[in-house]
């Protein structure tokens, strides 16, 4: 797995405080993320529902996440969301991202957030460039 500095990641960074400290487990067998999350109040949309910019952080984290394991430093180049249910605030969420394919240098990778009744409140599709080290400003 790829190990960089990231305790302020927004997703996943444990120093953060108004990220998300997403805790993601993998399975290299399937090469699935996948991990648990409860939205607070603080990242609600319309009232008692997780704003729809957290949810599309959590998938592309997700997907990150998988390219990370894969040893890919990928930058998100692409990502479609589909919304199929509220993702409510105080519900506890299941996560699970995984790998599709690469070519060259572009990955594909998907992710869905399932909820306590076991309906799929989104899903995403992802490309990733591949670099070679994370751009810096100069």
């Amino acid at each position: 797995m790829i190990e960089f500095e990231e305790k302020t990641c927004f997703g996943c960074g444990e120093e953060n405080p108004r990220g998300l400290k997403l805790k993601l487990s993998y399975d290299p067998d399937t090469r699935t993320a996948f991990g648990e999350f409860e939205a607070n109040e603080e990242l609600e949309g319309i009232p008692n529902i997780i704003h729809s910019g957290i949810v599309a952080a959590i998938l592309d984290e997700t997907m990150v996440t998988v390219n990370k394991y894969l040893d890919i430093v990928g930058m998100t180049s692409e990502i479609t969301i589909r919304y199929l249910q509220p993702a409510f605030i105080g519900e506890n969420l299941y996560i699970r991202g995984w790998h599709v394919k690469r070519n060259k240098q572009v990955i594909e990778n998907r992710a869905e957030i399932e909820n306590e009744m076991g309906k799929i409140v989104a899903r995403a599709k992802g490309k990733y460039t591949e670099v070679s080290e994370i751009p810096q400003p100069e």
